[in-house]
């Protein structure tokens, strides 16, 4: 048995959570830099186009369309998720250029 002695507002909040799975985040953006060099190197990426499809097969992007907040999204319709995807491959992309990794 447990007790657990919440302040009487966030009372529902953390009951919701007895009864409703909590939900797991992503943590590939913030290891993305990482991700994407290993996939160029095996020669599996060659362009933007083909990091934005690598990111739609993973659990990022899942989550990134459920919870857009959570990622940074302000515009979740489908071209605010390209246009959000296509900013953070072009940040990664440009910094892998940067420190030598990749050739423009």
């Amino acid at each position: 048995v447990a007790c657990i002695f919440v302040h009487e507002p966030k009372k529902n909040f953390y009951r919701k959570f007895l009864h409703e799975p909590f939900p797991v985040e992503s943590s590939l953006h913030e290891q993305l830099h990482e991700h994407v060099n290993a996939e160029i190197a095996t020669d599996s990426l060659h362009n933007t186009r083909d990091v934005i499809e690598y990111l739609t097969w993973t659990y990022y992007f899942r989550r990134l369309v459920m919870n857009p907040a959570y990622y940074g999204l302000e515009d979740p319709s489908p071209a605010g998720i390209e246009k959000h995807l296509s900013t953070l491959i072009d940040s990664v992309l440009t910094d892998l250029q940067k420190i030598g990794c990749v050739a423009s």
